[in-house]
């Protein structure tokens, strides 16, 4: 009776090859998704920001309406100079008044006019240096400026 020899499992070599392409494909997925974890952080930061911007924004204009309604020159002094970091309406949130100035529209256009008292342009940023701001345009019925053309 002659026994034939079944061959049962996988050989060294293929259980070696296996391990070094599992190993290969490991090193490329931890790589290539090793530079989008270590990014996430930036967007959370840019949205903290921005909500920081929107509360000191929100906090100006209850300021002005509880306080300094159609007295824009009063508000005016009172929310500080340009380019000054302040958190008097940050709620500890440091910020920077980076345009405080009166304007009238012109052209489709809002334009220098430091004679007019009925409009007032503040643009805020986090810091100096930042590329975001939000600029808010402050109203009185102070007549003072032609809303319908030139200044």
């Amino acid at each position: 009776m002659t026994r034939r020899f079944v061959s049962r499992g996988f050989t060294l070599l293929e259980v070696i090859m296996t391990f070094v392409i599992l190993a290969i494909v490991c090193v490329v997925a931890v790589s290539s998704f090793t530079g989008g974890v270590t990014r996430t952080d930036v967007p959370v930061k840019q949205l903290q920001t921005d909500a920081k911007l929107q509360l000191v924004l929100e906090n100006m204009i209850s300021n002005w309406w509880l306080n300094y309604n159609n007295q824009l020159v009063a508000f005016n002094a009172n929310i500080g100079n340009a380019n000054v970091v302040s958190t008097k309406y940050g709620s500890g949130s440091s910020y920077v008044i980076t345009q405080k100035q009166f304007v009238c529209p012109s052209g489709g256009s809002f334009v220098a006019n430091p004679s007019s008292n009925q409009f007032l342009m503040v643009t805020i940023k986090p810091d100096a240096n930042s590329g975001v701001s939000l600029t808010y345009l402050f109203n009185s019925s102070n007549n003072t400026c032609n809303t319908f053309g030139g200044s």
